[in-house]
């Protein structure tokens, strides 16, 4: 099982390509590696929090993307918008678990 602030950073490379390659959106639906990484989201969000809960986005995201595949993914679809507005929240939630694993281990976190 992997840290949390590496699923949500794969997360992140993921929406941020679904965002700007509208042309692959068939290709990335079939794509195996989503729907493994959705799996491991969910299975965090079941786990204990270690510190500040760095959850929501990354919960709501992986639901808005599987609404926007099981739809007619069109460029222009108002699940594209939620996912839109939603990557500034889960960039920043990745940043918070990365801290609070760097904390639980008892490293200090540096920019």
């Amino acid at each position: 099982m992997r840290p949390l602030s590496q699923a949500l950073t794969e997360l992140i490379g993921f929406t941020e390509e679904l965002l700007t390659k509208p042309a692959r959106h068939h290709g990335m639906a079939t794509d195996t590696r989503f729907a493994v990484l959705a799996q491991e989201i969910r299975d965090a969000d079941r786990r204990p929090a270690e510190g500040i809960r760095a959850m929501g986005s990354g919960i709501a995201i992986v639901a808005c993307i599987e609404a926007f595949f099981a739809g007619e993914m069109d460029p222009g679809s108002r699940w594209l918008a939620a996912i839109g507005a939603l990557l500034p929240i889960l960039r920043s939630e990745a940043w918070q678990a990365l801290r609070t694993e760097k904390e639980a281990a008892g490293e200090v976190y540096r920019r």
